[in-house]
């Protein structure tokens, strides 16, 4: 399954995530590193809600995320997802 997040693509493959920022740069994380900055990122998850700038235009709350569909995610659903 990929999604893009803001600038950044995102892949899930059975060896673990794919960060793909738009100018090319790249990060393979191990699915035991994808769990460790999920585990980060949930502990931290108020703390960055609290930073959050809604004036600044880097960090504006995200408006869409968008699922693209492969074989392996076509029982999920097809459209946009709107965060909020």
């Amino acid at each position: 399954m990929d999604a893009i997040i803001g600038r950044y693509k995102v892949g899930l493959k059975e060896t673990g995530l794919t960060l793909k920022h738009e100018t090319g740069i790249a990060f393979e994380l191990t699915i035991e590193e994808t769990l460790g900055l999920f585990s980060f990122l949930n502990v931290y998850h108020e703390t960055l809600l609290a930073l959050q700038d809604d004036d600044e235009p880097e960090t504006q709350k995200l408006s869409r995320v968008v699922i693209e569909m492969t074989p392996r995610t076509s029982m999920l659903d097809s459209q946009s997802i709107d965060a909020k």
